[in-house]
């Protein structure tokens, strides 16, 4: 295949999805990126229903106001708004580099990606292969267009962790030992196809929830430049998933549980991992499938503030 190799890649507006296919697009010359927008249609609901259905339960609007006011306080003062402890992609986590040298398509509204005139420009594409992350759930229609599949980058260990804000779930459980990435094929489930790659990072005592998910993204970058390597030189060897982990949904991640999950950091999850590492990491390792091996110039926490 060599030269002639068609890749696409797909990311949502996140910073670290912009991150990846960025990376990537350095590395690959992609024929094509999308960049899914995945905010919901403001004409959705319009202003008048919003204000009946509210009107028809006036005793509500009082406490609606004070949680509102409450919950923008706190997330103005909480440990991941302070500037010490954002996530930081740089550049590459802003926008697309070099957008005018790159067939760029930016789609509008949630989950529009599988809209037919969205198919269609895929399929001028003629990709042999589409890598995503953070894309939304895609449909047979999307995912039969690309020659040799679609591959997805899961910021969690799938057999442990599906779904979404799965670093932060593996922190609120008190597990950071299954903190990791997955690279696999996309099917019409969530987060359980074929697995490419797997891989942890190494975690650190000063590592917040925020450090932890640009250590899986950097982690996920590498293993999935080297799973389009192996595709295009045909020495793939994807490995079924035969347990899938617990599902982790969007509604599931709460202020509460975000709140908790920084807590969890406060109390010293992290750091107490680290001092039993080696026994909690055992489990772990025995059950990762296809374990990527990460390079030793992988980002490390070196500067961050470290609570006492």
């Amino acid at each position: 295949m060599g030269e002639n190799f068609r890749l696409v890649i797909l990311c949502s507006e996140d910073r670290s999805d912009l991150f990846f296919a960025n990376k990537l697009a350095e590395r690959f010359d992609p024929v094509g990126i999308f960049v899914e927008s995945q905010r919901a249609d403001p004409s959705a609901e319009p202003a008048l229903q919003k204000y009946l259905r509210l009107a028809k339960a006036p005793h509500q609007i009082p406490w609606k106001i004070f949680n509102r006011i409450a919950e923008q306080t706190w997330r103005k003062n909480a440990l991941y708004n302070r500037s010490e402890y954002k996530t930081d992609f740089g550049e590459a986590g802003r926008r697309i580099l070099e957008a005018d040298k790159q067939n760029v398509i930016y789609t509008t509204g949630a989950s529009r990606i599988n809209a037919p005139e969205y198919i269609e420009v895929l399929r001028e594409m003629r990709p042999d292969l589409v890598v995503v992350c953070g894309a939304s759930i895609l449909r047979d229609e999307f995912l039969s267009v690309p020659r040799f599949g679609v591959l997805n980058l899961h910021g969690g260990l799938s057999q442990r962790y599906r779904g979404l804000f799965t670093t932060e779930w593996a922190v609120y459980n008190a597990e950071p030992e299954y903190v990791g990435g997955t690279v696999h094929f996309v099917t019409s489930g969530i987060d359980d196809g074929q697995i490419v790659y797997q891989g942890r990072p190494l975690i650190e005592a000063n590592d917040t929830p925020n450090t932890l998910y640009e250590k899986v993204v950097h982690l996920g970058v590498e293993m999935m430049g080297a799973a389009i390597v192996d595709i295009r030189d045909d020495r793939l060897a994807a490995v079924e998933l035969q347990q899938p982990g617990a599902l982790y949904t969007n509604s599931m991640f709460t202020p509460h549980v975000l709140k908790e999950t920084w807590r969890q950091y406060e109390r010293g999850v992290i750091r107490d991992y680290c001092e039993n590492k080696h026994k909690l990491d055992l489990p772990v390792i025995r059950g990762l499938i296809n374990e990527f091996a990460a390079p030793s110039n992988l980002p490390k926490t070196s500067g961050r503030t470290e609570l006492n």
